[in-house]
This record gives C-alpha cells, structure tokens and sequence, in this order.
C-alpha cells in the first residue's frame, strides 16, 4: 500500500461535491493537492479548509474547455510541486433535455465539459509522466452511461464516450506506465441534483464522502493492481 503522504493530486473541476471531499480526504494524509474550478467562491471555501488541515495547495480559476487553459494549471501544477501522481477528473455538467428540446448549444456544452476537457486533461497531464514513476489518471462516467433513459440524452452520451475514451487512453498509454481507472457513480447528494431532486429523494443516494472513500482505496492500492473500472450505485437504485 503507498503512502499518501508527499503525493501530488491534480483535481480538474473539483471545488465542490466529490471534488471537495475527496481534496480533504486526501489531504489529511499528506497529500499535496492541486485544483482548478470555474466556481471561484468553491475554490476559495475549499483552499481555507485545506489550509485549515496544513495541506500544501494549488488553486486556479479555469475551465477545462479551453485546452490552453487546462493545461497551463497542469504546467503550473507540476512547476509548484513537481510532476503529479495522480490527476483526478471530476468536471461533469448535464442540462435538462430530452430528444425534443436538446439544443445544439447544450449538446455542445456538455460535450465539452465531460468528453472534451477529459482529454485534453489527459493530454497534458501525460506530458509530466516519468515512465519509471509512472501515474494514475481517475476519469469520472456516470451510472447514466449504464442505464440511459430519455432524459439528459447527451449527458449519458458524454459519459459513454468517456468511458471509451478511458479504455482507449488506457491501452495507448501504457509505454509511458499511465494506469486509467473509469469511476461509475450513480446518483450522490451533491449540487449535481439541485433543483431536479427534492431533499426527501436524496436520502438514500450516495454521499460524496463514500466517493472520496473509494478514491483514497484505489489511489493507495499497490502497483501490482489496476482497476479499470469502479462501479458504486446508491442504495435508492439498487433498491428500487
């Protein structure tokens, strides 16, 4: 098992939800922790709780949609910290649409936000990779890729293909000793849900914490395992 202690994690879109809880939780090992979000009040409630745990921190308002933008975090990242360990892709976005009110725009946006920006994040980040070190790369799907219903089409499109795109970069990469895991979660109380769930609806979703749980486990795993692919449904799916 490694020691979290001294790692370098880069986290794209992750200043809330998941991406908050999981920055704590690794952070209380030791962890040096780098994060860009285009929710500039998250970064900054997030950066003080960090600081709160002595965590050495890096903090940057981007979006992962402009490759220029994501990859001059990564760069900065690495210069502050050195070449990082693990890069952790949150970033997802999905607007309510079904086949007869998708517009082009939202297809578009939330290609871009899930399937676009996860590459290019990649694409930088493999830049840094010491093949004898090697690295992990964590790219966020969706249950929604899983079982797809007629809401949100392009989202579970997006996940889909991110889930490809993961499987790809992952038998491409493996000269350069990049490991890819694709995390699956199904519904999980974060802002994700706001305004489509009520409070009632949530209470048997996932927390972000069990998440952030999860990653922690698969981040300090030995070499020797790989995870391709961590599924984790809420107990109202599995139920119901």
């Amino acid at each position: 098992m490694k020691n979290l202690a001294g790692m370098h994690i880069i986290m794209v879109g992750g200043s809330g939800g998941m991406g908050s809880a999981t920055a704590k939780q690794l952070a209380k090992s030791g962890a040096k922790i780098s994060v860009c979000s285009v929710d500039q009040a998250g970064l900054d409630r997030l950066e003080g709780e960090l600081k709160a745990l002595g965590a050495e921190t890096y903090f940057k308002y981007c979006t992962n949609t402009v490759p220029g933008d994501v990859k001059a975090f990564i760069d900065e990242s690495v210069a502050k910290f050195g070449a990082a360990d693990v890069l952790i892709n949150f970033a997802g976005l999905s607007t309510n649409a079904t086949l007869d009110t998708l517009t082009e725009d939202n297809w578009d946006l939330v290609m871009d936000v899930n399937l676009k920006g996860c590459f290019f994040a990649c694409q930088a980040f493999s830049q840094h990779v010491d093949p004898e070190k090697g690295a992990l790369v964590i790219n966020f799907a969706s249950m929604a890729c899983k079982r797809p219903t007629g809401l949100n089409p392009h989202y579970a499109a997006a996940k889909a293909a991110v889930n490809t795109l993961t499987t790809a970069l992952s038998n491409g990469m493996k000269s350069k000793n990049i490991k890819f895991t694709i995390m699956s979660p199904g519904p999980t109380s974060t802002t994700f849900f706001a305004g489509r769930k009520t409070a009632d609806q949530m209470v048997s979703f996932m927390e972000a914490q069990d998440i952030a749980e999860m990653l922690e486990y698969i981040i300090v795993r030995s070499d020797r395992l790989v995870f391709h692919e961590i599924a984790m449904d809420s107990y109202a799916y599995f139920h119901g």
